[in-house]
């Protein structure tokens, strides 16, 4: 008898315990379903906020490049050196200081040298010397002017050479701090974005929460005349650019 009701016992605590177990089971599955019916109920609407500020560069790079050409290359050597020593004495008749100016190694190409031994139709001379002085300031208005000088070079017989520059703007104007204005554009770019999101908002009868998500975007710069200088080797530079960010940014609504 006490056996039959010991086993009486264990079968009733078994089946409550897999009655509990079911239980939780159907709680969790509900509450699951639940948060995951509220999460997908959240409304957002996504817009760009545009933001432009102009913005003077802060430094300019101006290389300026000196080719001789020859058969006596003593005499070619003279000749591109005493053109350095008189481009040098411009930039400081210019204003410029001599830290501001980098001479750059002589290269030296003789024809003769190269893997077929004979110089190429059209070639005259057989030695051709090159160098250059890059010239790296932050006097912007002064190097403008000295841009409007060069032709004092060309009455002393020294020739820039354009054919080094290729298709990179030369001189370079640079905006130095540009990571400093980087911050306070996407703020401006943000506080834009929750503008427009507002009137869509005020449209629709609701209004604007947080930021669900967002896309800070890249930021260009274009030039005075409307080009675009974001890459370091466009083929225009001004002393006066316009920097464009265009953010999307996903906002919730309430």
């Amino acid at each position: 008898m006490a056996e039959s009701e010991y086993d009486s016992s264990v079968k009733a605590a078994v089946i409550v315990g897999c009655c509990l177990i079911l239980g939780l089971t159907a709680a969790g599955y509900f509450v699951g379903r639940g948060a995951l019916r509220f999460k997908s109920d959240v409304r957002t609407v996504t817009v760009r906020g545009l933001v432009e500020r102009e913005v003077s560069a802060d430094e300019a790079v101006w290389t300026l490049s000196l080719r001789r050409a020859g058969d006596d290359l003593s005499e070619v050597h003279r000749r591109i050196s005493k053109d350095r020593d008189a481009l040098l004495a411009f930039l400081q008749q210019q204003g410029f200081s001599a830290a501001e100016m980098t001479r750059q190694p002589t290269r030296t190409v003789d024809k003769l040298a190269r893997e077929y031994g004979q110089p190429q139709a059209g070639e005259r001379f057989r030695y051709l010397v090159s160098t250059a002085v890059v010239l790296r300031t932050t006097q912007i208005e002064q190097l403008q002017k000295a841009l409007g000088a060069t032709e004092e070079l060309l009455k002393q017989g020294v020739i820039l050479d354009a054919e080094r520059e290729g298709n990179i703007a030369n001189p370079r104007y640079v905006i130095t701090k540009f990571n400093e204005l980087r911050p306070e554009l996407l703020a401006l770019a943000t506080k834009n974005a929750r503008i427009v999101a507002q009137q869509f908002a005020a449209d629709s009868g609701v209004s604007v929460g947080k930021i669900h998500s967002a896309h800070q975007g890249s930021i260009q710069i274009f030039g005075s005349d409307g080009h675009d200088e974001s890459s370091a080797y466009s083929p225009t530079s001004t002393a006066v650019k316009k920097l464009r960010l265009v953010s999307t940014i996903e906002f919730e609504l309430r």
